[in-house]
């Protein structure tokens, strides 16, 4: 979706709809009273089948990584914990639970492939709590969330789940999954700007103590009375940048939405292909390509980026061990089969004039 003269393939935050842009500016409500109490209420049933479960949804002033905190903080705690480490969200879930956790393994494989299934198997004997990145963007990885969740449940293992990148553009199943819990962005897929954190949690057993802002029960408690509340001031414009947001995802169908996104996916992957560029991730087993965003390889990755930059062209380069050797292009929200063309077009003259310089 293009911004100005700009196109944004970044993996988060994306560019919201001129519409969701101009709910910013809404007067804002007394975040005690009935108007926000309405607001609050429809947010919460229209991101509830995003989760794909039935359960309370709660909604953090903060950003994702303050949802994944409120929630493992409450399940993890004292517990031994699981964490599937093959990109840097699985690595910050890692991080997030060894603060709480009474121990942390980490079943890790090589960023852009997932682990074996075997490995996984064998960590969960005597674990409480696994913890999963749905769509881990840093590699464009889409773990089998219904093969791990199995696995999880088949040795009675909790369930929480990181679907920051997931929920809107990619069909999130909390309720097969069996999930106790799973968190959500609002700045990627539901193309609405960063700043809020939604939480659903399915079951609520053994959530035990949570830091005082963090604390979820807190926020379920504010909103079971009259008016449905948060127990501390809410970012007043970003929820109604969310309620403007969640309104044309649903006007859009859920269905449609995913198979957009699955499209849009799909149409780079074949644009690169065509181009001789090579994909980045290997998923194996354990997983699948993004739909929401794809890693791949090119001679001088952050030349390319710079030379987009300059076009209007913005995409992601890697992370940690991948900095500055892979490129990523998401495909979230409002982009288009126009922008895509667009990417491949100038990204074709780039590698062509690259190459050209390169001795033969």
């Amino acid at each position: 979706m293009t911004s100005g003269f700009k196109i944004s393939f970044i993996p988060g935050p994306v560019n919201p709809s001129p519409r969701v842009m101009r709910a910013l500016s809404e007067p804002m409500p007394y975040h005690r009273g009935e108007e926000f109490s309405r607001m609050y209420e429809e947010i919460v049933e229209r991101v509830k089948p995003l989760f794909g479960a039935e359960g309370d949804v709660v909604v953090i002033s903060g950003s994702s990584t303050a949802g994944l905190e409120s929630a493992l903080a409450g399940f993890a705690r004292g517990r031994n914990v699981v964490a599937i480490v093959d990109g840097k969200f699985g690595e910050r879930l890692a991080e997030i639970s060894s603060l709480y956790a009474k121990e942390v393994t980490m079943v890790r494989s090589e960023w852009g492939k997932t682990p074996p299934q075997e490995e996984l198997e064998a960590s969960l004997g005597g674990a409480d709590l696994l913890a999963v990145v749905h769509n881990e963007t840093s590699t464009g990885i889409e773990h089998d969330m219904d093969l791990i969740a199995d696995l999880a449940s088949d040795r009675g293992v909790d369930l929480v789940v990181d679907v920051v990148s997931s929920i809107g553009g990619i069909e999130v199943k909390g309720d097969r999954w069996r999930a106790k819990a799973l968190v959500g962005g609002v700045q990627k897929c539901l193309g609405a700007p960063p700043g809020l954190a939604p939480v659903m949690v399915r079951d609520w057993e053994g959530y035990g103590r949570a830091p005082y802002y963090l604390d979820l029960t807190m926020y379920q408690s504010s909103a079971m009375g009259n008016l449905r509340q948060t127990p501390f001031t809410p970012a007043l414009p970003l929820f109604a940048a969310l309620r403007a947001a969640l309104r044309e995802i649903h006007s859009e169908g859920l269905e449609a939405r995913f198979l957009r996104h699955c499209r849009m996916a799909e149409l780079l992957r074949e644009g690169l292909e065509e181009l001789g560029v090579e994909l980045f991730a290997l998923p194996g087993e354990l997983g699948r390509l993004s739909d929401t965003v794809t890693s791949f390889m090119v001679p001088n990755p952050e030349v390319v980026r710079r030379e987009l930059a300059k076009g209007g062209i913005l995409i992601a380069g890697g992370q940690g061990p991948l900095r500055g050797k892979i490129l990523r292009a998401a495909t979230m929200a409002g982009v288009t089969e126009g922008d895509i063309q667009l990417l491949l077009s100038q990204l074709g003259e780039i590698l062509s004039k690259i190459t050209s310089k390169v001795p033969s």
